[in-house]
């Protein structure tokens, strides 16, 4: 709790790399299996279907003095280094989420978000995604009035996500489930294949969660090399799946479900309500024909965007989309997540008014989870 408003992290995380894969999946799935294993740095991370993922190599950090990345990374030891015990052990996450002001954390994965959009074997995918959910669920029976999980989907085998999905919100009781913004394939959101997980979602009640897993896979990757091009463009592929489930008609077919665009910031929202009309306008004939406008579907009550805290563009962001779809996520604990300053952050901003800090901070947030 903050300055007396009960707090929502829309957005946190938890690190999978340290399960034992090789006892909790099938043995049938043979050689590509998921499975742990450490960089030259000391690093772990996962190895799925015979590949290092996508934005698990750090490279870049052999040309550096670890020690002095890290430094940077927490601003001088002012924010808290990654790879904090919370992230792995729920009883020590409580501690941090206290200090963080943090009532409730809505909690995502590590590197297995990442297997949904870069894998090819639908049953390695499947497999991996279902232990980690099962994971998940044990992790947040040490609080379950705290900590509440969203479930890992993949992307793969749409019916197989759907019930899972299912199996997660009925079973497991989790609050919404996630996808990448796209497949590396090409698969992008609107895809008729895709049918069965908004579906599933539209019956469940439950949002899906547009996740950002960085601009590794895109296809403008070769654009935006390095730590820094990366991070500034990380977003971009959330642009594209905003565009995507606009104008493909999800919204349209799915009029009740909720669809959150997290971790790719919020700033740029305007700039695409503004080129998504104006292209529609003057090129509509080229399109799927809708009922309404595009920018009346993103400020109608469907999307949430999660902003960060100290984003300059963030009251017009309010202003255009509506002040009732913002929600904040911490990203613990990730070191551009400004941790354990996350919320305070926002708190103390002297340009919101007190309603819209408590709208992003909380009402917004139960109302996407469906939190009481």
């Amino acid at each position: 709790m903050l300055n007396g408003t009960r707090v929502i992290d829309a957005d946190g995380h938890l690190n999978d790399w340290h399960l034992d894969w090789e006892r909790l999946l099938p043995p049938d799935l043979g050689p590509g299996a998921t499975r742990s294993v450490r960089d030259r740095q000391g690093f772990p991370h996962l190895q799925v279907d015979g590949m290092l993922l996508p934005g698990s190599e750090r490279d870049d950090l052999d040309y550096h003095d670890l020690e002095a990345v890290m430094k940077q990374m927490t601003r001088d030891g002012r924010y808290w280094l990654p790879l904090r015990p919370g992230e792995e052990d729920p009883v020590q996450r409580l501690p941090d989420m206290d200090e963080m002001g943090i009532d409730v954390a809505v909690l995502f994965g590590g590197h297995c978000l990442l297997v949904a959009s870069v894998v090819e074997s639908p049953d390695i995918a499947a497999a991996t995604l279902r232990v980690y959910n099962d994971y998940l669920a044990g992790y947040c029976a040490t609080a379950p009035d705290r900590l509440k999980g969203v479930a890992m989907i993949p992307m793969q085998s749409p019916k197989v996500a759907a019930d899972e999905l299912r199996r997660a919100v009925n079973e497991l009781g989790f609050v919404a489930g996630v996808l990448p913004p796209h497949h590396k394939n090409g698969t992008m959101l609107a895809d008729p294949s895709l049918e069965p997980i908004w579906d599933a979602a539209e019956e469940l009640n439950v949002p899906i969660c547009i996740h950002t897993i960085g601009i590794q896979i895109s296809p403008a990757a070769p654009l935006a090399p390095g730590q820094i091009m990366g991070e500034t463009y990380g977003g971009f592929p959330s642009m594209l799946a905003l565009g995507s489930v606009v104008l493909g008609g999800v919204l349209e077919r799915h009029p009740n479900l909720r669809v959150a665009f997290l971790e790719a910031g919020a700033g740029w929202v305007p700039y695409v309500m503004d080129r998504l009309q104006e292209s529609y306008e003057t090129f509509s004939l080229h399109a799927e024909k809708l009922p309404r406008d595009p920018e009346d579907y993103i400020r109608g009550g469907q999307v949430y965007i999660a902003t960060e805290p100290e984003e300059r563009a963030l009251p017009l962001v309010a202003e255009l989309l509506g002040e009732d779809y913002l929600v904040l996520g911490s990203d613990y604990c990730h070191p551009e997540g400004m941790c354990p300053f996350t919320m305070t952050a926002l708190a103390e901003r002297a340009d919101l008014s007190d309603d819209l800090k408590r709208k992003i901070l909380y009402d917004n947030p139960t109302r996407l989870y469906g939190l009481s």
